[in-house]
């Protein structure tokens, strides 16, 4: 990258008259291609039989984007960003077959639940956990959907997002998104932060602080409980949680772990060297019969924590 019309077509030929092209001709790996070229030059005729004859020989040819070129005309054939040619290698390198062809679904951030059409109620939660562990699925070549309110700024192009601000969105969303179904059974990551009480009574428009008063109760009511909620049968279910009282975290997630008949959960201590938002993270993994702890960078404790799981679920 980036790949030229004139380095494209002579690929194609097996033509190595530069050190670029014996390299590639001597290559016995897969090679990702990232075309960039003139409009007119990239879908020439010429220019599109080679593409084809590439993806023959099984190179993985990344798509180009249509924004401004080089030259000032405007259409397809600019090269497809960095980082996203970055994630197309990384999943290229690290990908396994236990997580190729399989569906992978979580939910991440604060849900939001209005209040009017100007405030809602909503908790700290970044979104970035749930977003550096649908990265690291999507490396290991899982078929990943990532349901989150926010915080998902930088995922790979090819995750599929469903953008969810409210709970019941949030809850319809993951409802679908597991009737998706592949070969392989089926993960769930419930990374989310779901309110656990939504306002009683939505407002239209904006309430005003002149017709309210000094003081105001805002009633609420109970809201619902989305992993306990979704039909879990047939899937890895994992669920997330966060506490402060550091006596009784382990005590909780493992009732969390055994009312919610989930395969096993992960447990983040709040504290003032673990807080909402950081790049890094400080969890312990607890299955049914043993427990893990993991401290570092998102992504990379992401890639530890599935790789325990390609472990510990083996014949799945």
């Amino acid at each position: 990258a980036p790949a030229t019309a004139n380095t494209i077509n002579k690929i194609s030929c097996g033509i190595a008259d530069n050190l670029l092209l014996q390299t590639v001709l001597a290559c016995k790996k897969k090679i990702i291609i990232a075309p960039a070229a003139n409009t007119n030059m990239i879908e020439n005729p010429i220019t599109q039989a080679s593409l084809k004859m590439l993806k023959l020989c099984n190179f993985e040819i990344i798509s180009s984007q249509t924004k401004e070129l080089v030259c000032k005309d405007v259409g397809n054939g600019a090269m497809l960003e960095p980082i996203d040619i970055f994630h197309k290698t990384c999943k290229e390198l690290l990908k396994t077959s236990y997580w190729e062809n399989r569906r992978a679904v979580l939910s991440g951030g604060g849900t939001l639940e209005k209040i009017d059409d100007v405030r809602y109620i909503s908790n700290f939660s970044s979104g970035k956990m749930a977003s550096s562990l649908a990265t690291a699925l999507y490396y290991l070549g899982a078929d990943v959907t990532l349901v989150s309110s926010r915080g998902f700024e930088n995922i790979p192009y090819e995750i599929d997002l469903k953008v969810s601000h409210s709970s019941q969105q949030m809850f319809e969303n993951l409802k679908f998104a597991l009737d998706k179904k592949l070969d392989k059974k089926s993960f769930l990551f419930m990374v989310a932060a779901v309110s656990d009480y939504i306002p009683k009574e939505k407002f239209d428009g904006k309430l005003k602080k002149e017709k309210l008063g000094e003081t105001w109760s805002l009633e609420l009511s109970k809201n619902i409980d989305i992993l306990a909620n979704l039909d879990k049968k047939d899937i890895f279910s994992i669920g997330f949680k966060a506490e402060m009282d550091k006596k009784e975290a382990k005590s909780n997630a493992q009732n969390m772990l055994k009312n919610k008949n989930l395969d096993a959960v992960c447990l983040n201590i709040l504290d003032e060297s673990n807080v909402f938002g950081s790049d890094t993270n400080k969890i312990k993994l607890l299955l049914k019969d043993k427990s893990f702890d993991f401290y570092g960078n998102k992504l990379n404790i992401s890639l530890e924590i599935l790789n325990r799981f390609e472990k510990e679920f083996t014949n799945e």
